[in-house]
């Protein structure tokens, strides 16, 4: 005899975090194009009417799913970092990036190749955004680089570098970043 699971009620906010944990598990899985409404709900334990309740499409979800990741933690690199020295900031935002990087590789090799695919689907271009920010601190902090476009690539390769290749030694981290640093300079 089959046992029915007993549905919890919970809040509007609830609920929203619920279906945005279910359909980024999904989307990270098998990729956006391939992650259905039907899957989403499914996964999330609820009907895809009470999906559509919370939001009206799948790009909606996506979307939703991805914006605090990866705007929040931008946002917060240029923060913490105005106070600090040129060089000193530049290290830190390397390392938050590389942190970042690590924290969340799932979901950014998702927002890459999505990137790639449905460029529609993102709108937002997490390299592009990265390099600016770089490229600001550099300037702000008065680096001066032999070669500002190769300089530039080898910052956000580095920190690309950490979602095939993570790190959790702090210490290897910040000999990586000084070492780098030393580099472009």
């Amino acid at each position: 005899m089959k046992r029915l699971k007993k549905k919890v009620r919970m809040s509007k906010e609830e609920r929203r975090a619920q279906i945005i944990d279910s359909a980024m598990k999904l989307f990270v899985e098998n990729g956006y194009n391939a992650t259905t409404t039907a899957s989403i709900a499914e996964k999330a334990d609820i009907s895809e009417v009470t999906l559509f309740r919370h939001f009206s499409t799948k790009e909606e979800l996506f979307k939703e799913g991805i914006e605090p990741i990866l705007t929040l933690s931008l946002d917060d690199s240029i923060i913490k970092s105005n106070s600090m020295k040129a060089t000193e900031k530049l290290k830190y935002i390397l390392k938050d990036r590389i942190k970042f990087a690590s924290n969340n590789r799932a979901i950014l090799k998702l927002i890459l190749m999505e990137n790639q695919i449905n460029s529609e689907v993102i709108g937002f271009d997490y390299v592009n955004n990265t390099v600016s920010l770089l490229e600001a601190s550099i300037e702000e902090a008065g680096i001066k680089l032999k070669n500002k476009e190769l300089s530039l690539r080898l910052l956000m390769g580095s920190i690309l570098s950490f979602l095939y290749f993570p790190e959790t030694d702090k210490k290897k981290i910040e000999e990586y970043i000084d070492n780098l640093v030393l580099t472009i300079k």
